[in-house]
């Protein structure tokens, strides 16, 4: 296996993005890498049929920033040195397998094998499915 240094893990609050979690900590711990924490709020789960002033992606925004400090909290409390954290809004698809890598300069990228959405993945196909064909480092998918 190869020592990676920059390890970028994918959080939505599921059970298999706290698996996630837990497989990036273990490997930053194990190898001394910078750990990135990402979670992205999927614009396309507000209807466009529903007019708003954007207070629905500020909360679920503000839901995801809570939720990635709960893991910035554990990382530190891990030892983990270098930590950086990303709560973006958007196609979460794209943003996770190229934006936030390309922006952290990851080499590694964690992500669950399915997240909170069922639904989208039945019609869409999974994040961590897109992650693995679209990324350009390894990817190791958590189940």
């Amino acid at each position: 296996m190869e020592n990676y240094q920059r390890i970028l893990v994918a959080v939505d609050g599921s059970d298999q993005a706290d698996r996630a979690f837990q497989k990036a900590l273990e490997l930053a711990g194990k190898y001394g890498a910078a750990l990135g924490i990402a979670s992205v709020v999927d614009l396309r789960s507000f209807s466009p049929n529903i007019s708003y002033d954007g207070s629905l992606e500020e909360r679920a925004k503000e839901k995801a920033r809570s939720r990635v400090a709960g893991y910035r909290d554990r990382a530190e409390s891990a030892g983990i040195k270098e930590i950086v954290t990303y709560v973006e809004s958007g196609n979460p698809k794209t943003i996770l397998a190229k934006e936030i890598p390309e922006e952290f300069d990851a080499d590694l990228i964690v992500a669950g094998a399915t997240g909170l959405n069922k639904v989208e993945k039945i019609v869409l196909g999974s994040i961590s499915t897109y992650i693995l064909a679209h990324s350009g480092v390894d990817t190791l998918i958590a189940r």
